[in-house]
């Protein structure tokens, strides 16, 4: 087993670290509860092998980040211990994910945003120079879509060159923590070149008004892990 310091240093952890903040990421430095009650845990040993395989880090940026509260950061936390553990069902591992925040002032309007532009707008004026993929969490998103709101948006095979045109990063809203999640693993797996699959309820790309659950709803096939594999943001292992 290789010691926790050396995997730390392969995410380019470098200085004394908190395992749940930085090592796992969870922005409030602690467990999210589940919602359903189910114990939450996590792995130091299965970290280690996701690390050791191909994996992806994630820039996690809350939009409007004055108004968010606690609840709103187990959502956050919450999406990133369950796509650690749906992704590692074929072999991809999350590595490192970093915090970052954009004020109500500073977004201008941007986390509010009402249409598919405002989202295209906020990816094109706060990128994060570094190889992560960037993941937007406006406050206040509500986006008419059909007879309800849009919950995200991705581009499918999104860039890893972030000034390219378009869409640079993936969207959610927050909708609690069990849709949030959901919808956080399946607009990254868009961003992994991933398409909709409405025709397999239970899989993780089937959109979530014709999913069978929300919560179980998160499959993936080796296929799919494989179109996931040779996107440009997925590294080599540790």
């Amino acid at each position: 087993m290789a010691s926790l310091r050396s995997m730390a240093s392969c995410i380019a952890i470098i200085d004394s670290f908190s395992v749940l903040s930085d090592y796992f990421g969870f922005v409030r430095g602690t467990l999210p509860p589940d919602p359903t009650g189910a114990e939450v845990t996590v792995s130091l040993l299965r970290q280690e092998q996701r690390l050791q395989g191909d994996f992806l880090d994630i820039n996690i940026i809350a939009v409007g980040s004055d108004q968010f509260t606690d609840s709103d950061f187990i959502e956050i936390d919450y999406s990133i211990f369950k796509i650690r553990n749906i992704y590692h069902t074929v072999g991809l591992g999350i590595g490192r994910v970093l915090h970052w925040t954009i004020t109500t002032a500073d977004a201008d309007g941007l986390d509010s945003p009402n249409s598919t532009d405002d989202l295209e707008q906020l990816t094109a004026d706060w990128t994060v120079n570094n190889g992560g993929i960037d993941f937007f969490i406006p406050h206040n998103m509500n986006i008419p879509s059909g007879m309800g709101v849009l919950l995200g948006r991705s581009p499918v095979g999104g860039p890893c060159a972030k000034n390219s045109k378009g869409m640079t990063g993936a969207i959610s809203g927050l909708w609690g923590s069990e849709q949030t999640a959901r919808t956080v693993a399946h607009e990254i797996g868009h961003y992994l070149d991933l398409s909709h699959r409405n025709s397999q309820p239970e899989n993780l790309m089937c959109q979530s008004g014709q999913a069978s659950s929300i919560r179980d709803s998160v499959q993936l096939t080796s296929g799919q892990g494989n179109d996931m594999d040779d996107h440009c943001s997925v590294r080599g292992g540790c």
